[in-house]
């Protein structure tokens, strides 16, 4: 028999809310005193820190979540959160060449590398020269991993594998939009016309390359530079694409950086959901971000990093590509004002949510060559900005070998694969790395140097006292200056200037004496003088097999030793391996302990403890419980005893933790409820208890509410927590909260061998349908048939399931998982359309609380009358539910209660029901709506409104179709095409024309359907201007002139050119374009074609009238002036 509580001592009293339920640990390695059922017992509880024994399956697990890599990063003193970690662009090295220089890396105090990206490639086709080369790696032919610049595969495992030993994470730059131009390079399973979007699709001109950046769809379904543009909508595609990006995870990869980011629509950016992104983030990467470049016109830029963050366990983020702009002016006009630079300028996302830069690859490759032209000082200055900033994770370009500046964007001193320059390793941009990194967390304050512009103070501050914990980067542009006299965040102390030996001295809050070099970044703070040491032993918790091999890691330790608890002893290096484990028997622990001696020389120890079980023992547990007759309902509250600071628990749900599941005679007739313990808990739990608390959903701390039950002092509010029942394998409780009985379980348990669900695939739900469906797992062997299924949802905001029935909530896409035993199958379901109005709520309710025969619904609409007493009697439904439908709700809330005619109610103890929405589900005090059981209604009919219609090439109409009845259990539609080159229809049954010809379009439902017959005609080309051969024209009266008029395009569909004058008494014109003159005067003639039109003015000259001329000459002395002069065209003088 296992106690059924050890309960905690009371260390102090604790005020908690009456709300509060049980408190979420028990205080490990006390003594308890428990009170078990016919006597007293004592015992105590001890729980060592949990550690996963799983191996590495995530960027995290094989980092943060592991003390060798973490020994190593706090080591190195490198950032932990990679959206704050200074990130080296490791731009055009290959695997081998980053390999080469991780200890530099390490030590200049980068916390992330970005590669290139890491897919197959065509080319390079230049040999290894950067110049019309260097943008293959960014026209992917596959998803292969590996290519000539990065390397083989393996050699990026070798690469990721070597960042991880000194604490550093590897990001790999993604290519998910596109691939490369080149059809005839893509990899063959690649060449599917339906895995990439049509040239015409987007509605760009130019073959679909000329895109339009203030039209979202185009900039989502164009030619990027005529490159093959992924069908994003496509799930094969996002399947495929998921593939790649686990498989780099696999091969040690912790980020992602995803190229043309914003060129995919995000899921619910369009009419149709765009599976794609829900489906390839969840790749086990820590960080993801994108390049979102600012500034187009209905670009949600603030949705993207929401995404990256929501799939990543590190942050995600989008690319601040106007602050680099902003940095890149500030540095060449040296103006660097606190104001003009303050804000990261964001547009709406965090600033934790962005990568910062002086330059990136775009801005300094591109021939735009946006950057290129500035000097590494320049860049340096810039760095000592961002790299200092509390906000964003601020990325280093490393430029190739002596190009930029004033040397050509590529000089070909180096090549693809190798290093570039050494600005990344400059002491003021090291300096600058190591500032942010022992500044993260901190507040900043930017201001100027005695106001003048061209220097500026980036302030990191705690004000807690301590000057160890402050700092300041100073970057001067010009001018020698004194800081004296100077206000600062900074706590009183002096500051090392890391990188040129000066110090700056604060007291109360002014600097005291400090100055500033022309052209220098001053990094001010005190930085360790010696490395910080650190042991720790790695490897799997437990282990089944007759041995395990752990590593051990000794970071800046002297004289580092081993021993363990089964005698071995000795002398270790970092990353050295021993074996444990055959010297012990099964179920024993081995303690590994590792002593060392730092700088200074004091002791450093650590020790871990692992755990030899039998290899045939199966792991399995399972709550049992009798539900008490005063509960309604019962829930299983499951935690591991770890002593785990809050927040950090390890448990099945949050209180109450999850329902059990209702199953008559469970265990051979002891029981009538069964909670299997999640396998993930029992796996992350290692050798630590784990305890499980049974409650009916109301707050802890109340008498009768859960079992164990608390032990309360004097004053009510004060209690110390009972630690729950530990179950390490099949247990019953009998249902009495007070002096209940936690027994191993007699019955037999059935080992499960699978789970299988039917409907298998992808299930398609539309919400103007029901967006229901009902679910079924069949279970093996059949002896394990009657067992509990577990039904769960990967996103309730798009679909619910409750005992395998689905319900569609909102557009997108959901995994639906059914579990039983440790086994478990998945469907997926996509959900479509809009919700259409309720008008009408069923309310379902178990047939056991009061009879199949004898259940009432006694209800109101809104604030309406109520129904007489008893109420309207409920039907069956289904197995177990009676049902009731509310007609005219108008999806208004109902109140509403429950009786069995007799005087038994269930009015929610007291506060009534409410609820809206087309289905209602009441069960042991909680209200649902997911429907326990689908009536299948079969589609009687098919119709499709409008009949036969025409449309043109290009164009598009969008049909709908009404399924009868209007109650149909299957009412989605799907459409085809008989002939999908002359129309082609999408899902949602918008008909597109593609060449001239007739088509069938077809919509099914249910088996039934229905057709209607398109008609497809050229498609009409606009005319663009209309233009004329002259401008303007003189006609003497009785004159005349042909004008012509060209009409564009030449192809145009109604090239007709109609001709008139505005005043034909001056001049008339032929429809052939001939102008007459008609008397003196001006007329403007019209030429128009298919809406557009072109002028001239014409001009009618009159009779010519007798002129005077007064002439007066220079008088020369002895000379008579004369006056030409011409009349009719006849030359006179005078």
């Amino acid at each position: 028999m296992t106690p059924l509580s050890e309960t905690e001592k009371n260390l102090g009293k604790s005020k908690r809310s009456g709300g509060r339920g049980f408190m979420a640990k028990a205080v490990a390695s006390i003594s308890a005193l428990a009170t078990l059922a016919g006597g007293m017992a004592f015992g105590a509880v001890t729980a060592p820190a949990a550690f996963a024994a799983n191996g590495p399956t995530t960027s995290y697990d094989r980092t943060l979540g592991n003390a060798q890599f973490e020994a190593a990063r706090e080591s190195n003193g490198l950032s932990k959160e990679m959206n704050y970690g200074a990130i080296l662009h490791a731009w055009m090295w290959s695997a081998n060449t980053i390999k080469a220089h991780m200890n530099e890396i390490a030590d200049a105090g980068y916390t992330s590398i970005q590669t290139v990206p890491i897919s197959t490639i065509k080319g390079p086709v230049e040999g290894m020269q950067f110049t019309e080369n260097w943008y293959y790696v960014y026209q992917p032919s596959g998803t292969g991993i590996g290519n000539k610049v990065i390397g083989t595969e393996q050699e990026i495992k070798e690469m990721t594998a070597e960042a991880h030993k000194h604490g550093i994470r590897v990001i790999a730059d993604a290519v998910i939009n596109h691939f490369t131009a080149d059809w005839n390079a893509i990899q063959g399973d690649w060449k599917n016309s339906s895995f990439f979007h049509t040239r015409q699709e987007g509605g760009c001109d130019k073959n679909g390359t000329a895109i339009n950046y203030s039209n979202r769809w185009q900039v989502t379904h164009c030619h990027l530079l005529s490159l093959w543009d992924l069908n994003t909508e496509n799930q094969e595609v996002a399947n495929r694409m998921k593939d790649y990006l686990t498989r780099a995870v696999a091969d040690g990869i912790d980020g992602f950086r995803y190229d043309a980011a914003k060129h995919i629509e995000l899921p619910n950016e369009f009419d149709r959901y765009s599976p794609y992104y829900d489906t390839i983030l969840p790749n086990g990467a820590q960080y993801q971000y994108g390049e979102v470049l600012q500034g187009d016109q209905g670009l949600n830029a603030p949705a993207y990093p929401a995404l990256f963050e929501k799939y990543s366990t590190n942050g995600g983020g989008n690319t601040a590509s106007h602050y680099g702009k902003e940095i890149r002016a500030a540095m060449q006009d040296k103006n660097i004002s606190s104001g003009r630079l303050g804000s990261l300028q964001g547009t709406g996302v965090r600033d934790n949510q962005l990568v910062t830069w002086v330059e990136s690859h775009d801005t300094y490759a591109n021939t735009d060559e946006y950057s290129s032209q500035l000097s590494a000082w320049q860049i340096r200055m810039g760095w000592g900005i961002v790299g200092s900033r509390k906000g964003g994770a601020p990325l280093f370009f490393n430029r190739p070998q002596g190009s930029g500046g004033s040397n050509p964007r590529f000089a070909e001193v180096s090549s693809l694969g190798d290093a570039g320059d050494d600005e990344w390793k400059h002491p003021e941009v090291v300096n600058v790395n190591k500032f942010r990194n022992a500044m993260e967390g901190n507040a900043e304050y930017l201001r100027n140097c005695q106001g003048n512009n061209n220097c500026l103070m980036i302030e990191r501050y705690k004000t807690d006292g301590n000057p160890n914990n402050d700092g300041m980067t100073v970057v001067n542009m010009d001018g020698d200056k004194s800081l004296v006299g100077m206000d600062t965040t900074l706590d009183n102390g002096e500051y090392v200037d890391q990188v040129y030996g000066g110090k700056l001295v604060v007291n109360n809050k002014k600097i005291t004496s400090g100055e500033v070099k022309s052209g220098k970044v001053h990094v001010f703070y005190n930085a360790s003088n010696s490395p910080r040491p650190s042991l720790a032993v790695t490897g799997a918790k437990s282990f089944k097999t007759d041995t395990t091999q752990v590593t051990l890691t000794a970071r800046n330790v002297n004289n580092a030793r081993y021993s363990t608890s089964e005698g071995d002893s000795g002398s270790f290096t970092d990353g050295q391996k021993i074996t444990i484990g055959a010297k012990s028997a099964v179920n024993t622990q081995i303690t590994v302990t590792l002593t060392g001696t730092d700088a200074d020389g004091k002791q450093v120890t650590a020790s871990e403890t692992f755990t030899k079980k039998d290899p045939n023992a199966t792991v399995s547990y399972t709550a049992y419980a009798k539900k008490p007759a005063a509960w309604n309902k019962i829930y299983a509250y499951v935690y591991v005893d770890n002593n785990a600071p809050a927040g950090s628990v390890i448990q099945n749900a949050a209180w109450p933790g999850e329902l059990m599941t209702a199953e008559s005679g469970a265990c051979d007739g002891t029981a009538d409820q069964i909670y299997e313990i999640p396998e993930e808990i029992i796996d992350q739990a290692g050798d630590d208890p784990i305890r499980v608390i049974f409650n009916n959903g109301g707050a802890g701390e109340i008498a009768g509410n859960k079992f164990p039950g608390d032990s309360a002092t004097e004053d009510p509010d004060d209690h110390v927590d009972a630690a729950g029942l530990l179950i390490d394998g099949s247990y019953v409780w009998d249902g009495n909260i007070t002096s209940g009985t936690w027994e191993e379980a007699s019955c037999l348990a059935v080992t499960v061998d699978s789970v299988k669900i039917n409907p298998s695939g992808t299930i398609n739900l539309d919400l103007a349908n029901g967006a229901t469906t009902q679910l079924t797992a069949t279970v093996a062997p059949a002896a394990a048939a009657n067992k509990p299924v577990k039904w769960t949802s990967s996103n309730e905001r798009v679909a619910v399931v409750k005992n395998g029935v689905v319900q569609g909530v909102a557009k997108g896409t959901a995994t639906i998982t059914a579990s039983v035993g440790g086994k478990s199958d998945t469907v997926t379901v996509n959900v479509t359309g809009e919700a259409p109005v309720v008008h009408d709520t069923t309310v379902y309710y178990p047939a056991s609380n009061f009879g199949a025969n004898s259940t009432y619904l006694h209800y109101r609409i809104g604030t309406g009358t109520w129904t007489t007493v008893p109420g309207v009697k409920m039907e069956a439904a289904c197995d177990g539910y009676v049902k009731y439908t509310i007609e005219g709700t108008e999806g208004g809330q109902v109140e509403f209660v429950f009786n069995n005619g007799s005087g038994q109610w269930d009015n929610n103890g007291n506060k009534n029901y409410t609820a809206s929405g087309a289905n209602v589900v009441v069960e042991n005090g909680t209200v649902g709506s997911v429907a326990p059981c689908v009536t299948v209604v079969p589609v009687s009919s098919v119709s499709v409104a409008g009949g036969d219609f025409s449309l043109n090439v290009g164009a598009s109409r969008k049909l709908s179709a009404t399924v009868s009845p209007s109650n149909a259990t299957d009412r989605s539609v799907s459409w085809k095409s008989s002939d999908t080159s002359v129309a082609s229809v999408e899902q949602n049954g918008t008909v597109w024309g593609k060449k001239a010809g007739t088509a069938t379009i077809t919509a099914m439902a249910g088996g039934k359907s229905a057709s209607v017959r398109v008609t497809v005609s050229p498609a009409v080309v606009p005319v663009s201007s209309v233009s004329l051969s002259v401008s303007s024209v003189s006609l003497a009266v009785g004159q005349s002139r042909r004008v012509t008029a060209t009409v564009s395009p030449s192809n145009a569909t109604d090239r007709s050119v109609s001709w008139k004058s505005s005043d034909t008494s001056v001049a008339s014109v032929e429809q052939n374009g001939t102008v007459w003159g008609k008397k003196a005067g001006t007329a403007t003639i019209t030429a128009t074609a298919g809406g557009k039109s072109a002028s001239l003015t014409v001009t009618v000259p009159g009779q010519v009238s007798d002129s005077v001329v007064y002439y007066k000459p220079t008088v020369t002395l002895g000379v008579t002036p004369t006056l030409w002069y011409r009349v009719n065209g006849k030359a006179s003088s005078v």
